[in-house]
């Protein structure tokens, strides 16, 4: 059974009480971690002894370190048991034959990957939730050496983790570390063995007294890990050493010397199984043993010899399977083998698994492993193409690119074979693998004048920006030069021998990289080449780069045509992800024009997508437009609470900025909930990192604002200063502008203003809402600006558009903002009516900075140059300087501020301002 349970009562307790909690219906989810040999398995291997003499049902897989092992190999183990409902058949996406293009990028069902594994993972939660509940005492399933689980496996494990309550199913898993966050697991951490134990278990082996000497030498040696003391007892129980003194032990290099001498002492039949035993893996499955070894003549005894000794234990759930005492015991083995052994091991294990039809992974391992000459390398090659192929269909990218990566070192020299690799990387998320593969067989094609594989190379990563773009852009500018396009690109050039996807690709990226003036007649070109070539697909590109180079406050109808266009595009058999952008384009101009209706009847059809297609990213999406109609409908904090189901579903695909656009969102939130996003690092530090991009400068000094952080919002507000100017006419254009000058306001920073309401009042009349984020009428702060400005006519005009404009959809938080910043230009009776209307709407939503601010304007009757002086003594500006200013009297300043004072119930300059600001803060 493996190493005795010694010093462990603690953890086996709570093991213990984990499952009867689970068998009571409260289910429960324990991991076990500690450094190879620490004795995770004897602690589990007691535990279960215990929950089977208890009734329940207990099922174990294991994790293997070979880097070939599929997706959810530890699961599928696991599965593949006689428990009704249960097989390793929940866990299959697709088909699995091994057969396919040789890119491993096909899937024979159809199926979306992703919503593949998001079905999958979801039907073996349902499975294993319904065998739980159907067994006497409750279902145990181990997993164990999650150190070396695959992705799949882990975020299988993570789902189970969060539902696992109420359920009579207990979860034990081990690994040595584990770096992914299990929610609500009981962590159990084993530590070595103290002298005392050691001294403790030597009694327990050595059959005699052992001299007192012992334990310490043994502790100093084995380091307290139960494995290496395990190992030293054998020895020296071995050679009778223990009953004596201590003396100097003549101490192998490591466990693997140690084990080395276990495995001489058996017979030679015997090492010769266990050699091919180790090539085969850590499990052993003795059927398929005894096919390889057809050789050897009745492997069973010498299976007995190899049990009786140690080195293989039985699995007692899996009699048909045997497995090496520890790791670090089949290394030895294998490590003894010589070259000759090793590829000769491989080799017979390879046809082995050829002949009978074995998975494309176990047998490509093999293959690579006996690859020694032109003949097997090929064939070495082509079953490393199969086990990708095989991984793709499974969802498992990194095992894809891993395979593939084999096969390279195969065939270094190979192209697409690298832009195969390159693909099933970027679908892993590892972008710098993928650009570096695709830089490289771009280089390929320059030095062999290959057009069509530069764009292949130039178009193998797309969807991405952010710090990658910019390699992305130069991979295009180089596939173009081999077309003949220089660099720099000649607008007036004829591209009609470039591929329509490859100049929208470089369009995309000029935008992302900041070359909108160069983007937007490329994007035009692109929509012109895919129109002669006829291909939806190209189509769908160039339609998504005219897109990206629009402004979604100014270009409303252009927009709402290309949506058209892709739905049709998808409409006529192309991707379905013309569908999906098509609709997503439609939503944010619905919402910018302040169609509710039509956001409402284009959300039902997202959702009708969303279940035709069960995949992640649109169920995301759909999440996201619903919190944004939440907010609008007067429920922040529901609207909150579905971005957040919006996040965590995020997670389960690549290639999405969830975490970015969930902040944002949340920031949208904060002046009707109160509650401040935060910035990783903090916002001074952000904005050093960020200076040089507009919208992230402006989310940063909207965040300062929030925070009430003076200082960085004054740093953001001088660099958006001089960014306004040369913001490039795109979708995040209105949201950087308006951003800008409602800092300014808050600031003070007229000139900031200034710029900023010159270039946003073509904007006048349209709403900043979009599915990332809704801040509203822009004349809301169009009407903040001009006060500022002293254009008291524009202000009013605004300012009452903006409550007019929020009354119209019936967005009652953003009708209570906008009358308390009309409130806050007015005077008396006025402004005490809008205030007491927003008041009695942020109550009865419940929004509590709207109602705070609300409730202090509400009582606020001063007189505009009381208003003027209290703003100015807010600010800090003593009665000399604000006489200076004002050309007035000194006296007449103190006279002015004490009536402030006394009128909004304050008592000194700090409440003064408080209440001030909370004409200009409140918004945020």
């Amino acid at each position: 059974m493996g190493t005795p349970l010694v010093a462990r009562v603690a953890e086996v307790v709570a093991l213990d009480r984990l499952r009867a909690d689970a068998a009571a219906g409260t289910g429960g989810i324990a991991l076990l971690t500690g450094e190879a040999g620490i004795g995770k398995t004897a602690v589990v291997e007691e535990a279960v002894a215990r929950a089977a003499s208890a009734g329940a049902t207990v099922l174990t897989g294991r994790a293997d370190p070979d880097q070939g092992a599929p997706a959810f190999w530890p699961w599928l183990r696991l599965l593949d048991s006689d428990v009704p409902g249960l097989t390793p058949n929940l866990l299959k996406t697709g088909d699995s034959t091994g057969t396919g293009d040789s890119t491993g990028t096909g899937n024979d069902t159809g199926e979306d990957p992703a919503a593949a594994r998001f079905r999958v993972m979801q039907d073996t939660l349902r499975a294993l939730r319904s065998a739980a509940s159907e067994t006497g005492g409750g279902l145990v399933c181990v997993l164990e050496d999650l150190h070396w689980a695959d992705p799949g496996s882990l975020a299988l494990l993570g789902l189970v983790c969060r539902e696992v309550s109420g359920t009579r199913l207990l979860v034990i898993a081990t690994a040595r570390t584990l770096d992914v966050e299990l929610p609500g697991a009981e962590s159990l951490t084993l530590t070595p063995w103290d002298p005392a134990t050691v001294a403790t278990y030597l009694a327990q082996r050595a059959g005699s007294p052992v001299h007192a000497s012992w334990p310490a030498v043994v502790h100093r040696l084995g380091g307290g890990n139960p494995l290496y003391t395990r190992e030293l007892t054998r020895l020296l129980t071995a050679t009778d050493r223990l009953r004596h003194p201590a003396g100097a032990v003549d101490l192998p290099d490591g466990l693997l010397r140690l084990v080395g001498r276990r495995l001489a002492a058996l017979t030679p039949p015997t090492r010769e199984l266990l050699g091919l035993a180790a090539a085969l893996g850590t499990d052993v499955d003795v059927p398929t043993l005894s096919r390889i070894a057809a050789g050897t003549a009745g492997i069973e005894p010498l299976l007995a010899e190899a049990i009786g000794a140690g080195i293989l234990v039985e699995d007692p759930w899996a009699p048909a399977r045997l497995r090496f005492a520890h790791e670090l015991v089949r290394e030895a083995r294998y490590a003894g083998l010589s070259r000759a052994e090793r590829i000769a091991a491989h080799t017979r294990i390879a046809e082995e698994f050829t002949v009978a039809g074995a998975r494309a992974d176990e047998t490509a391992r093999h293959r690579v492993r006996a690859a020694v000459d032109e003949a097997s390398r090929r064939t070495a090659k082509e079953a490393c193409e199969a086990a990708a192929r095989a991984a793709t269909r499974q969802l498992d990218h990194r095992a894809a690119a891993t395979w593939l990566g084999q096969a390279l070192d195969l065939f270094p020299g190979d192209p697409w074979l690298r832009l195969a690799r390159a693909e099933a990387a970027c679908l892993d998320g590892r972008l710098a693998v993928a650009v570096a593969d695709c830089d490289a067989a771009m280089a390929v094609a320059e030095a062999a004048r290959r057009p069509d594989l530069g764009a292949a190379a130039a178009l193998t990563v797309r969807g991405f920006g952010g710090p990658v773009a910019s390699s992305l852009l130069r991979l295009c500018e180089r596939a173009l030069a081999l077309y003949g396009v220089p660099m720099g690109l000649d607008l007036d050039l004829d591209l009609g021998v470039v591929p329509a996807r490859l100049v929208a690709q470089y369009a995309i990226l000029l935008v992302e990289t900041g070359g909108h003036a160069r983007a937007e007649p490329l994007s035009r070109q692109a929509v012109a080449l895919a129109e002669a070539g006829g291909d939806a697909d190209a189509m769908a590109a160039a339609v998504h780069a005219r897109h990206e180079v629009l402004d979604l406050a100014t270009d409303t109808e252009e927009i709402l045509d290309l949506a058209r266009r892709s739905l049709g595009l998808a409409n006529g058999g192309g991707s379905v992800d013309a569908e999906l952008w098509g609709r997503l384009w439609r939503l944010d101009v619905l919402l910018t024009i302040g169609d509710l209706t039509g956001y409402d009847v284009e959300t039902a059809a997202l959702a009708a997508l969303a279940e035709r297609l069960g995949r992640p990213v649109v169920r995301w999406h759909l999440l996201r437009a619903r919190a944004a109609r939440m907010l609008l409908a007067g429920r922040p904090d529901a609207a909150g609470v579905l971005a957040d189901e919006a996040l965590a579903l995020a997670g389960t695909f690549d290639g999405q900025p969830g975490p970015e656009l969930h902040a944002a969102f949340h920031a949208c939130l904060a002046p009707f909930t109160g509650r401040v996003p935060r910035w990783p690092g903090g916002l001074p530090a952000a904005l050093a990192g960020f200076a040089a991009e507009p919208i992230a400068v402006a989310q940063i000094a909207r965040l300062a604002m929030l925070d009430g952080d003076r200082d960085t919002a004054g740093a953001a507000c001088r660099i958006l200063r001089d960014m306004l100017p040369g913001l490039p006419p795109d979708s995040r254009r209105g949201f950087v502008l308006l951003s800008a000058g409602e800092i300014a306001v808050w600031l003070d920073q007229a000139d900031v203003a200034a710029a900023a309401y010159e270039l946003a009042l073509p904007m006048a009349g349209r709403y900043l809402n979009t599915m990332t984020a809704c801040h509203g009428s822009v004349d809301r702060p169009l009407g903040m600006m001009a006060a500022l400005l002293r254009d008291r006519p524009a202000a009013e005009r605004h300012l009452r558009s903006a409550v007019a404009m929020e009354e119209r959809i019936g967005a009652a938080p953003f009708v209570a903002q906008a009358q308390l910043a009309y409130a806050s230009i007015c005077d008396g009776r006025p402004a005490q009516m809008l205030a007491s209307e927003a008041l009695a709407t942020a109550r009865r939503l419940g929004l509590g900075p709207i109602a705070t601010a609300a409730a202090a304007l509400s009582r606020d009757d001063l007189t505009g140059r009381e208003r003027e002086i209290a703003q100015l003594a807010a600010e800090g500006l003593a009665n000399r300087e604000i006489a200076a200013r004002l050309h007035i009297s000194e006296r007449t300043v103190e006279t002015h501020v004490r009536n402030a004072l006394a009128k909004l119930g304050a008592t000194n300059r700090t409440q003064l301002a408080a209440r001030l600001r909370a004409g200009s803060q409140y918004q945020h």
